[in-house]
């Protein structure tokens, strides 16, 4: 088999495949990194449900997760009736879904599989640092629909970016999203090694610094909430440990002096392209304490709602404004 997915990823584990949207091929994506690492000893566990034969939200067709002898996996205990292989229980986590506790378990001959895993972003270390405790070479994590946040969920590694036409119509909104969501993943943390020693374990909600790193009393109302328009007309530092939505840029944008907004890393930052590019415009700056990284783009040019793009101007038009590896998800079918 040619190998498409394995050298992008390089030695990185675990590896995260996230999705712009439902149907962009992150179970095809893993499907083909999984036979392309064949030879080691897999574990994998999903965000939500995945491995079952039919979309349960859509209807449509999904490929299987077919694991070989010694590969481990974490799902939930409901699920366990719905998988081929012989297994062997080798732990029971504390994480809960609605199909009961989470199982790790060791396939003790070859066949398909049914993923129903944690549902929290925090659950995922440790699981991860289990998995390699039982001798796992690599750990694969299938990320649910539209949940980007997964991939910040203090999990190292690297992560594999899926999007396609099940996003949108229109082929040049889903690009622009695409190259959205790299740009922000590319973001960096400061250079300055002053404030790079603020941030570090920084848990307030907000924080005012200098760009050298230097605390600033950030201005407060009655309500302990930050008064923005009443931050001092120089250059500054905004430590924001929350989500980063649209009016906290806006705000930032106007008021008269450049501003480096620090997010924790770029899955916070939840804010529309307009609210951003309007930041950025008016001289301010994003940064973050955790660099995430993004492989490659698996794209899928297929719609499960009935469209699809021509294949190669759908990856013509990324690979132009994305400076990452974009592979076709469909012709990379195991």
């Amino acid at each position: 088999m040619e190998h498409l997915l394995a050298p992008l990823v390089g030695d990185a584990s675990p590896v995260t495949v996230i999705g712009l949207c439902k149907n962009a091929g992150k179970t095809t994506a893993m499907r083909r990194l999984m036979a392309e690492l064949g030879e080691e000893r897999l574990a994998l566990t999903s965000v939500g449900r995945d491995g079952e034969s039919t979309d349960l939200v859509t209807g449509t067709e999904k490929p299987d997760l077919y694991v070989k002898a010694g590969d481990l996996f974490a799902t939930a205990r409901g699920m366990l009736s719905l998988c081929d292989p012989t297994l062997e229980v080798v732990g029971l986590t504390d994480v809960m879904t609605p199909l009961g506790p989470v199982a790790i378990l060791r396939a003790l001959s070859d066949g398909y599989i049914q993923l129903a895993g944690p549902s929290a972003a925090g659950q995922l270390p440790p699981l991860t640092r289990t998995f390699l405790e039982l001798g796992a070479q690599r750990v694969l994590i299938d990320g649910a629909a539209g949940r980007k946040s997964l991939a910040g969920a203090g999990v190292e590694g690297v992560a594999l970016l899926c999007t396609g036409a099940s996003l949108d119509r229109d082929m040049e909104l889903v690009v622009a999203e695409t190259a959205h969501t790299c740009w922000l993943f590319s973001r960096k943390p400061p250079e300055n090694p002053g404030l790079r020693q603020a941030l570090e374990g920084l848990e307030d909600r907000f924080a005012l610094f200098t760009p050298e790193g230097e605390p600033m009393e950030l201005p407060l109302d009655e309500g302990g909430s930050p008064r923005w328009n009443k931050l001092p007309r120089q250059p500054l530092v905004v430590w924001a440990a929350g989500g980063i939505i649209d009016p906290l840029l806006k705000t930032l944008a106007r008021r008269g002096a450049p501003t480096t907004l620090v997010a924790a890393d770029a899955t916070h930052v939840l804010a529309g392209r307009a609210a951003l590019d309007l930041f950025l415009r008016t001289g301010g700056e994003l940064l973050v304490r955790r660099e995430l990284t993004i492989a490659a783009v698996a794209a899928n040019p297929w719609s499960a709602y009935g469209w699809h793009f021509e294949p190669d101007k759908f990856i013509d038009a990324l690979r132009q404004v994305i400076d990452l590896p974009v592979v076709n998800v469909k012709e990379a079918q195991a």
